[in-house]
């Protein structure tokens, strides 16, 4: 079959190089695909196959071109606008001093606020153009004071860490974690549901670790019984002649049996900087993203028959993470960016 030719102007054929990529429309692109391969000479059969319809479509898209021209060609998609489109900014600010739940509840109170009543799949679409999605809410302690941390983020460990990465110092993040030994419930992909074994009995494994901040090297005490000042003390005196040759400072919480006296005069004693964070601030210790990583690994979906197979499967995960096959995905974790709750809201209103 000859080669059917058509005229396309050099200025359309620019104008549809760029809508492919850019015009907001997803079937406007296809048709500016198709007259940029046209311009290009290319066949319908090769066209067809890489917009993936068949030549019929193909020639349709150059007949309604050389018929309407380059302008009628792009608005045939144009879609009339949404009745909800006059209301935008009004939902906007009400969604975002009180987003809803559901796109049902989101339908209830766009009617209630603007009196336009449209289907669920309507009113989820425009959700999505105002640029909402549905994300799973966080959690922040109600104590927790978000303007203090803010301030300690930007006055006290960002420049630390800014140290740290210039070698002129050593930072760490220490905290505690306490593994029980029962079902770790989790979400896997299966064809029917999926019951995790209980092992009998209580068994709790007590960490105590201290991550370094750019080596991401841990430092940790492990223990079946509790982890006391003097537990602390030890760890510190570890990180102490591990790394010796700098400054040291660790971040860590207010928990009482790091913030006692007898804690302070050992960091005071081996020359170490204790840098408390702000009171319900677990998400400014680095190390609280490792213990999460370590449940989610080797306890989720996982059988131990007994403490010691528990105990053991996370003390080697833990004294090798240099090496875990999944190193990449923790050290993503282990950036250098912190959540600040800048927006925390209550739902429940």
């Amino acid at each position: 079959m000859p080669l059917r030719i058509v005229h396309i102007c050099q200025a359309d054929a620019d104008a549809a190089k760029y809508d492919m990529f850019h015009h907001p429309d997803p079937l406007v692109q296809k048709r500016a695909l198709c007259l940029h391969m046209k311009a290009l000479n290319f066949k319908h059969e090769a066209i067809a196959q890489v917009l993936g319809c068949n030549r019929g479509t193909v020639a349709n898209y150059l007949d309604l071109y050389e018929l309407s021209g380059y302008q009628g060609f792009m608005v045939a998609y144009n879609k009339p606008e949404s009745a909800l489109d006059a209301h935008w900014s009004r939902v906007e600010a009400s969604f975002f001093e009180q987003p809803p739940r559901s796109v049902k509840e989101a339908a209830h109170r766009i009617k209630k606020l603007t009196g336009v009543d449209r289907s669920h799949s309507r009113i989820r679409a425009f959700l999505h153009r105002m640029g909402m999605k549905p994300l799973r809410t966080g959690q922040i302690p109600a104590k927790a004071n978000v303007e203090e941390q803010q301030k300690f983020h930007d006055e006290t460990l960002q420049p630390l860490l800014k140290q740290a990465k210039a070698g002129k110092c050593h930072v760490l993040f220490l905290d505690s974690a306490h593994f029980v030994l029962a079902a770790f419930i989790a979400i896997v992909w299966c064809f029917e549901r999926v019951f995790v074994k209980t092992a009998p009995g209580r068994f709790r494994l007590n960490v105590i670790g201290a991550i370094h901040a750019t080596s991401h090297q841990l430092t940790a005490l492990y223990n079946t019984t509790y982890i006391t000042a003097t537990t602390v003390v030890e760890l510190l005196e570890n990180i102490a002649h591990k790394y010796a040759d700098r400054p040291i400072h660790i971040i860590l919480d207010n928990a009482r049996y790091q913030h006692c006296q007898l804690v302070k005069e050992a960091a005071l004693r081996l020359n170490i900087t204790l840098v408390f964070l702000p009171p319900y601030s677990p998400n400014l210790n680095l190390i609280e993203r490792l213990w999460k990583f370590v449940k989610a690994e080797v306890c989720a979906a996982n059988y131990f028959p007994d403490a010691q197979t528990f105990q053991t499967a996370i003390i080697e995960f833990l004294n090798s993470l240099q090496s875990i096959p999944r190193k990449k995905e923790l050290l993503s974790r282990l950036s250098h960016n912190f959540q600040l709750f800048q927006h925390a809201e209550n739902l429940a209103a």
